[in-house]
């Protein structure tokens, strides 16, 4: 399945070490890729793997890219307080934010910002904590209709651990069915 997107389109995740913000990156790229579209992607992490500030960033077209690099994200998906912080100010014109309540607070209202309960949810809902990431991956494809369902299935099934597969599976549905209800006309 080919997917269209409009532009050459940028996706950044923020959060800490240990929240799958990296993982969640990987899925988004691998999805695009199994939809036939171009992806490119660099993330970085603080020195501490688990608790420091941490980010993933996704480029993704309909053509080849030459900079694998968001400057000005179309969507930006901030995990933590520390994440949105950094990079709240970082968003296109006509871009979106989508952040966790549970996690984000300080919102400075200046752009279109949309919270979904995911921490919650994954706690909740699926009683894993790991999985939000997965669940934000849905949220990201059930909002914006810029990945198929069957990209993000075979992503899920090719980069996460046998073990883990089903919970993922079930975080990524979340994430769909939050993504889309949650979608404005």
């Amino acid at each position: 399945m080919t997917t269209e997107i409009q532009e050459v389109t940028g996706i950044r995740l923020a959060g800490f070490g240990g929240q799958g913000v990296i993982l969640a990156g990987v899925l988004l790229g691998h999805a695009a890729v199994c939809d036939g579209l171009f992806a490119a992607g660099s993330n970085s992490y603080g020195a501490q793997a688990r608790g420091s500030a941490c980010k993933a960033e996704v480029v993704i077209s309909n053509e080849p890219i030459d900079y694998p690099h968001v400057e000005l994200a179309n969507l930006f998906v901030a995990m933590s307080q520390g994440g949105y912080d950094a990079f709240e100010g970082k968003v296109a014109e006509g871009g979106k934010i989508f952040f966790d309540p549970g996690l984000v607070s300080g919102l400075k209202g200046n752009r279109k910002e949309q919270g979904f309960d995911v921490t919650s949810i994954s706690v909740n809902q699926l009683k894993n904590k790991q999985a939000a990431n997965v669940i934000w991956v849905g949220v990201v494809a059930g909002a914006t209709g810029w990945f198929s369902e069957e990209g993000l299935y075979n992503a899920v099934r090719r980069n996460v651990p046998e073990r883990f597969i089903d919970l993922n599976l079930r975080a990524l549905e979340r994430g769909l069915f939050l993504g889309r209800e949650g979608k404005e006309g």
